[in-house]
């Protein structure tokens, strides 16, 4: 390793400084570019127990050896056990080492079941571990599997940067209005006209809709369009194929459809599906391309509502689950296409475990137990890529724990919140409203959460699972007063609310204001997703940049009504975008953006 970062080597040995707090002179950058030697490889134990072999070694930069020896026989007599039963329960798991000379003596660090150690040259092929080398969390924080990536992309793109600050800025905000009643969510959608933003706040005193009035104001709209739903539950979808969104209402006994017309007036339509009386949560959900909702319950298996053209509902069972005893609580359905089939699949989280309904033509396989579990209570699920995979992850926020369940892209997940940055130490369980956003425009998905009682938190993704949350992001809010009671967030949404071509954030409080915070960013290159006239979805959709496209900027869900899903590509230049549709092949087609977002329809005929 070069001087510059070896130096910083021997200092992490000395130094007492606090942990987690990003380092902005010294990222993976520094640390790829002044290593001399950056070798991945996989752990495994040998018959000594002070003995580690590092093994299937692949050269990221410099020359790669077959095996290198890890000795802890010089390790710190406080760490070496627990340092034995890491390596232990890492077997086989990958590690990457990196390299370089400090005055004339050979040095390196290691990275291994997510956690950092410090290193000396014990001979050919061999190093001496000497303890932990917990201050290169400033460096990188997250997965070692994900620090691999990392150092992979960064070693071949050179012009690559690893952001250190969340870069979130407002230019201003403004108080659209108060909202009475058991408010059931916050909601961004376009109208009167596709790229016209509208907020929605569905309540049980009456919903309402706002819009953004230039960039520092905003209006109630709610009268002048008509809009005369409460709801305890919503979900917007497309309902007659017209290509506006329109409103699914439930308050607590029957549903109500409104239909969105272009002359920015809503009426009522000529039939409503029947949600039933325990009806947990609604979603956007197509059977063969029919607008439709999943119905999630809390007693019983959730159920479909399919729109017909002449636009009664017909409701549709999915195949039985079977045996469920043990499995707890259900909480609130995923609806995603999480193995990139083309199908939407259905993801019921429970306490112990859940239930995964895989689409297929016509409708779905009986389900199979997955092992996402929220713990007691039911959780809030978001779903976006936070690996860089092109494969839909699981983030679920619940009363008593967290889970960030990775997606190998077959709809298989796994577990792997603590090896993820600030997630797992700066996340706390208890959020009331959880969403992927991305409002630096970095090309990272972000997560934020919503805490009434204390404040928001912005996980920014740094890149590859690696977030960080350094109390950076704010919202405008006066602390409460003497006597008064404290002011908190309590739903979220993200959207171009002011037309600028950037994501702005609006957030109800815990007293009914709804503050709409606009983004000092203007105009981002990027992509606008949308789903051609009719088709509900979702479809999983990619956004890769660079040379061959080797960097793959994230998958979101997409929906077939507006508002549009919009993904940074950080700079002006071609994208590849992969997907596929309902039935359809995979699709990769190649887009020039500009500076500014750019709509693109997703479609087996957008070659």
């Amino acid at each position: 390793m070069a001087r510059g970062c070896t130096c910083v080597l021997l200092a992490f040995a000395l130094s007492t400084a606090s942990l987690g707090i990003i380092n902005p002179r010294f990222t993976p950058r520094h640390l790829v570019d002044q290593a001399d030697l950056v070798l991945a490889g996989l752990t495994e134990a040998t018959d000594d127990p002070l003995e580690w072999r590092v093994v299937a070694v692949a050269a990221i930069k410099g020359k790669a050896a077959g095996s290198f020896a890890i000795s802890l026989a010089e390790c710190s007599r406080d760490h070496v056990g627990d340092i034995q039963q890491v390596l232990k329960a890492n077997a086989r798991g990958p590690a990457i080492l990196f390299t370089g000379t400090l005055r004339g003596e050979k040095r390196a660090c290691l990275h291994a079941a997510g956690l950092w150690f410090d290193l000396k040259a014990a001979g050919d092929g061999r190093w001496g571990l000497a303890g932990y080398a917990p201050q290169l969390s400033g460096t990188y924080a997250g997965g070692t599997d994900m620090l691999i990536r990392t150092a992979r992309l960064l070693a071949e793109a050179p012009d690559i940067t690893v952001p250190v600050t969340a870069g979130v800025r407002w230019m201003a905000h403004a108080k659209a209005g108060n909202v009475s009643g058991e408010v059931a969510g916050l909601a961004a959608i376009e109208f009167p006209a596709v790229q016209k933003a509208c907020l929605f706040v569905g309540s049980t005193a009456g919903d309402r809709l706002f819009r953004a009035k230039g960039d520092d104001a905003a209006e109630e709209i709610t009268a002048s369009t008509g809009l005369d739903t409460k709801s305890r539950r919503f979900a917007w979808v497309d309902a007659d194929g017209d290509g506006l969104a329109d409103l699914v209402s439930w308050d607590g006994s029957a549903a109500a459809v409104r239909l969105a017309g272009p002359d920015g007036r809503f009426r009522r339509a000529a039939a409503a599906p029947d949600l039933g009386t325990d009806c947990l949560a609604i979603a956007p959900c197509s059977i063969d391309g029919r607008p439709g909702l999943l119905v999630s319950t809390t007693t019983a298996a959730p159920f479909l509502v399919v729109a017909a053209p002449k636009g009664e509902w017909t409701r549709c069972s999915l195949p039985p689950a079977g045996v469920q005893a043990g499995l707890g609580r259900p909480s609130a359905c995923v609806v995603a296409d999480l193995d990139s089939d083309g199908f939407v699949d259905i993801l019921q989280p429970r306490v112990t475990a859940s239930l995964l309904w895989r689409g297929k033509t016509g409708g779905f396989l009986p389900p199979s137990r997955c092992p996402v579990a929220t713990g007691d209570g039911g959780a809030i699920a978001t779903v976006g890529d936070f690996s860089q995979d092109g494969h839909l992850d699981v983030f679920l926020a619940g009363p008593q724990q967290n889970g960030l369940w990775e997606n190998d892209g077959n709809g298989s997940l796994r577990e792997v919140i603590r090896h993820s940055g600030s997630m797992s130490s700066k996340c706390p369980a208890g959020a009331a409203d959880a969403k992927v956003m991305d409002l630096n425009h970095d090309g990272h998905q972000d997560l934020c959460f919503t805490y009434p009682e204390s404040r928001m938190l912005y996980h920014w993704n740094r890149g590859f699972r690696s977030f960080a949350e350094e109390s950076e992001v704010r919202l405008p809010i006066e602390p409460a007063e003497g006597g008064q009671p404290h002011l908190g967030p309590l739903f979220l949404a993200a959207a171009d609310l002011n037309g600028d071509g950037s994501v702005d954030l609006a957030t109800l409080l815990t007293n009914g204001d709804l503050l709409l915070c606009f983004n000092e960013q203007t105009g981002i290159p990027g992509l606008r997703l949308r789903l051609p006239k009719g088709v509900t979805g979702p479809v999983t959709a990619s956004v890769w940049v660079g040379d061959k496209s080797r960097e793959c900027l994230g998958a979101l869900p997409i929906l077939g009504h507006s508002p549009a899903t919009f993904l940074c590509t950080r700079d002006p230049g071609k994208c590849t975008v992969r997907f596929r549709c309902p039935g359809g092949a995979k699709q990769e087609v190649a887009v020039a953006v500009e500076d500014a977002p750019k709509d693109f329809i997703l479609s087996d005929a957008a070659r």
